[in-house]
């Protein structure tokens, strides 16, 4: 191991491979969760009643969303948001 040390080459691209390294660390985004779904909800008042206890200094709910399924029942949800710092 020693001896390939010893090449030129080898040393540069070492290098170059901690530099680029040391360049990715440093310049990536704060990991995050990004957004996430609340459960279902029978109802529209059920749903905005959830939605205070989702507030925090990192997350913030949206609104209350209608889906129906393939019976035609309407539930209801929110999408939670995480704030990046």
């Amino acid at each position: 191991m020693t001896k390939i040390m010893r090449r030129p080459r080898v040393r540069a691209l070492i290098a170059a491979t901690a530099v680029a390294g040391g360049l990715v660390l440093a310049t990536a985004q704060p990991a995050h969760a990004g957004s996430y779904r609340s459960p279902f909800y029978s109802t529209l008042s059920a749903c905005n009643a959830a939605r205070p206890a989702h507030v925090s200094s990192w997350t913030s709910p949206g609104p209350c969303r209608a889906v129906t399924n393939t019976q035609g029942q309407v539930s209801w949800y929110f999408t939670v948001q995480t704030r990046t710092s």
